[in-house]
């Protein structure tokens, strides 16, 4: 069983293998009828997505996905339903794009010295608005350096490895204000994926919830059953409502296919009760 919702998914725009455009054909035949573009750290898609989405008779709601930091690792928050053109937005995506090409330029220089072509990797990748540690592990790929993505995350790009660069990322406060100042909804991403303590997710959780967020991942791509009770239950503690999302980047991998997910639990409140599922997103009135 499906809601026929996915509110988190990404493009060419960010990091995803799919246009805007050929995302929406995809997600649009899967049956999903409710969809978001989630990208990260940009709004650079939505135009296009929009305009396919509405050819296709797809409802769509406004999306991005913004890093943040929480006691010193990275966490990412959903928003939705948020003006694009609003100053609060757009200083939040020129922050992060800024503190993204520096932190790829410290990634390069440290794989260069550790005897990886990290500088070859990144001018691989010039042109890019919004480059991404998935970007650099594609273009060690196509440099022959490793044989597949996870590769270039276990051997240079991950934690404790010669590429691992840790980003100051605003807080989460920053981000859930930045969203509702431009009208927007914001959505703690996958909880379960963080590594934490249960203990510390339920703080986590808390906290998310102490400034402002409104909702949580209760479904996610390639999730469980159990971890979806999980989620569930970090959300109904909270007094959070639930969303759900794939967070598909290619649609060829299955446990990431739009219109395959779980459906969101009934104990929880749906998110998207908020938004009218017309062709434009626009907000219920």
């Amino acid at each position: 069983m499906s809601d026929a919702v996915d509110l988190h998914m990404h493009s060419t725009a960010s990091d995803g293998v799919l246009s805007p455009a050929a995302l929406a054909t995809i997600v649009h035949a899967a049956g999903v009828r409710l969809c978001a573009l989630t990208d990260h750290d940009t709004t650079a898609g939505l135009a296009e997505m929009t305009e396919a989405a509405a050819a296709l008779g797809l409802a769509t709601i406004p999306g991005i996905e913004l890093s943040a930091a929480w006691q010193g690792r990275d966490i990412h928050i959903v928003g939705l339903g948020f003006d694009p053109t609003h100053a609060s937005i757009r200083s939040a995506i020129a922050l992060r794009g800024a503190l993204r090409h520096a932190r790829m330029q410290t990634i390069a220089g440290r794989l260069d010295r550790a005897g990886a072509p990290g500088t070859a990797a990144l001018n691989r990748l010039a042109g890019l608005a919004n480059p991404t540690r998935t970007h650099l592990a594609r273009a060690l790929v196509d440099l022959g350096v490793v044989v597949d993505l996870p590769a270039a995350f276990s051997r240079w790009l991950g934690r404790g490895r010669p590429g691992h660069v840790a980003t100051e990322w605003p807080s989460i406060e920053a981000t859930v204000t930045a969203l509702q100042e431009a009208g927007g909804t914001a959505v703690l991403a996958h909880p379960l994926r963080y590594m934490l303590s249960a203990g510390q997710r339920r703080t986590l959780v808390k906290h998310f919830h102490a400034v402002g967020g409104t909702a949580l991942e209760v479904v996610t791509g390639g999730a469980a059953g159990h971890q979806i009770e999980a989620g569930l239950g970090l959300a109904l503690r909270a007094g959070l409502e639930g969303s759900s999302g794939s967070d598909c980047h290619d649609p060829a991998l299955p446990w990431h296919r739009p219109g395959r997910l779980a459906t969101l639990p009934q104990a929880v409140i749906p998110v998207w009760h908020r938004w009218a599922q017309t062709r434009d997103g626009t907000r219920e009135q």
